[in-house]
């Protein structure tokens, strides 16, 4: 393929952290290495983005809502219609329908500057007595997206039910989450790492945002449970920070388990690899996950995954073979005492998981998929612009004109 001009464009970047921001970053700079020019179009926010391999462009909306990390406004769009005439990109990849930013540059892009547009989801509706207006609001905002991303079965499902009739004939390509496995990895002397780290006896790790939806307050019975049937021999590392974190903390003094599991905040990347590189199990509660790039970072490390059957994290783990899943949370527990007490199936599992991670997603196995999908998106995109813009063209530049699409 030769090289393109990619537009990666989402509210939620640098110098705010978590999935989709990695996701972005790590997408940016293998494509950047490939020989690709790339560029993110973000909101506003202070980070030393010349340090990046890659052209950053951020842009401020009247209304930005901090706590949310989304910024919106009728003169940035302006501004970042001016960016598209400057630039000529070939493609625009959006990250997330649910960011303002992703899905109103994708219109712009596709319905104004003639440029096709692809959208990734990486994440699901939820449940909400709101749900009937967010889709309406969904199928009108994401009308003119040329096609569209899952990154796994569960959120294709979710997209082709928001759509509904009005995906038509557009494309929704399945590619997972990519990962960077010269960074994630299993560490060299994993028993002198742990000592230097203050732990021992078998580590069972989660790292997440605190919150309801992902279930890290059943963690404290969850331990009190293994405590009774294996003594002081476990410890449970939690990392992450969010609103239920004053709840946890209740529940680990309610327990009676703060010998046994530490609540150790928001950490680095690179101090969260070195506490998964120490771990024994990822033990991962939710029921209600679109992906699992947590759990995927540990499978990557060696470390055998502990999770529910539900959502899209069990279709990265295969039961049995680098990790093991659940129907509820009571098989949940016993799965998970039944790795810490087998060492050597815990040993097995980590290096099954960590050549399912090689061979599946690594971005040398995901990168070609994302290039495909874009070239097919832009052999297959439909460039007729929005009827109002045709209109605005009309008016501006005489009936004569009006058929003229002005690049």
């Amino acid at each position: 393929m030769e090289s393109l001009k990619i537009a990666l464009v989402s509210d939620w970047f640098f110098p705010s952290v978590g999935g989709i921001e990695y996701h972005i970053h790590d997408l940016a700079t293998q494509l950047t290495h490939l020989g690709h020019d790339v560029h993110v179009i973000t909101r506003s926010g202070t980070y030393p983005d010349e340090n990046l391999p890659y052209e950053v462009h951020r842009f401020k909306g009247r209304i930005t809502m901090n706590s949310f990390h989304v910024s919106i406004g009728t003169e940035m769009m302006k501004q970042i219609n001016e960016l598209y005439k400057k630039e000529h990109f070939d493609i625009t990849h959006g990250h997330s329908i649910y960011s303002p930013m992703a899905v109103g540059v994708a219109n712009l892009s596709a319905g104004i500057r003639g440029v096709p547009s692809i959208v990734t989801g990486h994440s699901l509706l939820g449940d909400s007595i709101l749900n009937p207006v967010y889709i309406v609001l969904l199928r009108f905002s994401l009308r003119k997206v040329s096609s569209f991303i899952a990154v796994s079965n569960v959120v294709e499902k979710d997209m082709r039910s928001i759509l509904g009739k009005s995906l038509g004939n557009r494309e929704i390509y399945l590619i997972p989450n990519g990962i960077d496995i010269d960074f994630w990895k299993p560490s060299e002397d994993r028993e002198e790492q742990k000592e230097t780290l203050g732990l021992s006896g078998v580590v069972v790790i989660t790292t997440s945002r605190l919150t309801k939806r992902k279930r890290i307050h059943v963690i404290p019975e969850i331990a009190r449970r293994i405590k009774e049937e294996h003594g002081r021999g476990v410890t449970f590392l939690i990392i992450g920070d969010g609103p239920e974190k004053s709840n946890i903390e209740r529940l680990i003094r309610e327990y009676g388990v703060g010998d046994i599991v530490k609540l150790l905040g928001r950490q680095p990347r690179v101090k969260v690899r070195e506490y998964l590189q120490v771990s024994d199990v990822y033990l991962s509660p939710t029921v209600y996950e679109a992906f699992g790039i947590a759990a995927l970072e540990a499978l990557a490390c060696g470390v055998p995954v502990v999770a529910n059957n539900h959502g899209g994290i069990s279709e990265i783990v295969e039961h049995g073979r680098t990790g093991l899943v659940s129907n509820n949370d009571h098989e949940l527990v016993q799965n998970l005492m039944s790795l810490i007490t087998n060492e050597e199936r815990r040993q097995e599992m980590g290096k099954n998981a960590r050549k399912s991670v090689e061979n599946h997603f690594s971005w040398e196995a995901v990168v070609p998929q994302i290039l495909n999908a874009y070239e097919k998106t832009m052999d297959q995109a439909d460039e007729e612009p929005f009827a109002l813009y045709k209109l605005h063209q009309m008016l501006k530049r005489g009936i004569t004109n009006a058929s003229v699409f002005n690049l």
